[in-house]
């Protein structure tokens, strides 16, 4: 009996110890298909299973909050959650956050023209020179196309027109993530009668970050999920949601860790 009573005691000893360690955070994410976005029962998309599923595995609760990107780092500024979902190394840094080892989504930037558009390939910003394209108030883009003084940006407050004003000549270019293109089924509705140009303008990796404060749970997070690519965990989440392992999706956009690899900015159509 005592020692029944002994076990009792050590897993309670166990499992309160345990709970004192786990840890709930609140991390911020704006809408991007299909890596990020709301559906019928909260928060899902391909980064937000990932996170979720080796936050678990680490014993730490996550909770999501979708918002526009500029409010989630106001919002991590002041605390109002702990992390962005998707941050560009650039601002993490800026904002002395940590990031996860790995990223947790690619944007493949690529330029879509109508069909009769002449050049078959992006030859650099020069093969829109004179022409007007989309502009996102708000969205990102590369910028050598930003910044580049012989297009003509027409600005809107949403991109859900691009494709139509591209169809009715109102832009000659609009300015696209391929994976939203291709796993967003009105995305790929709309391009039908649109080719894209290849190699990509740019490709961005985005990262889980983190407050400083909070460098345990992220290294926990690094921990869980470095786990998961070894079990092949990783790749089922990556599979459900894009039909690609995770080597697989990186081949798919020419761009993995190697050096080599990294070098190359072709996709394939």
């Amino acid at each position: 009996m005592h020692r029944a009573f002994w076990f009792i005691g050590a897993v309670a000893l166990l499992f309160t110890s345990v709970c004192a360690q786990a840890k709930e955070i609140r991390i911020c994410y704006d809408k991007w298909v299909p890596y990020a976005y709301e559906g019928r029962g909260g928060a899902e998309g391909l980064s937000v299973d990932i996170v979720r599923t080796f936050m678990e595995r680490a014993g730490h609760e996550v909770t999501f909050v979708s918002m526009p990107t500029a409010r989630c780092q106001f919002s991590q500024r002041y605390g109002a959650v702990d992390g962005i979902l998707l941050d560009d190394v650039a601002h993490a840094k800026s904002a002395n956050l940590k990031i996860s080892s790995d990223s947790l989504a690619s944007r493949v930037t690529v330029a879509v023209v109508r069909s009769s558009f002449l050049e078959s390939e992006y030859r650099g910003p020069e093969s829109f020179d004179g022409a007007s394209w989309l502009k996102v108030i708000g969205d990102q883009y590369p910028k050598a196309i930003a910044d580049n003084p012989d297009m003509h940006a027409v600005e809107v407050g949403e991109n859900a027109k691009g494709y139509e004003m591209l169809r009715r000549h109102h832009v000659d270019v609009v300015f696209a993530d391929l994976a939203s293109m291709r796993y967003d089924i009105g995305a790929q509705r709309d391009a039908m009668q649109f080719k894209v140009l290849h190699p990509a303008l740019e490709i961005a990796e985005f990262y889980l970050s983190l407050g400083a404060e909070t460098a345990d749970i992220l290294g926990d997070f690094n921990l869980a999920m470095a786990h998961g690519v070894e079990s092949g965990e990783l790749d089922n989440i990556y599979y459900r949601y894009l039909g690609f392992s995770r080597n697989g999706y990186a081949r798919y956009i020419e761009h993995s860790d190697g050096a080599g690899a990294a070098e190359s900015n072709s996709i394939e159509q």
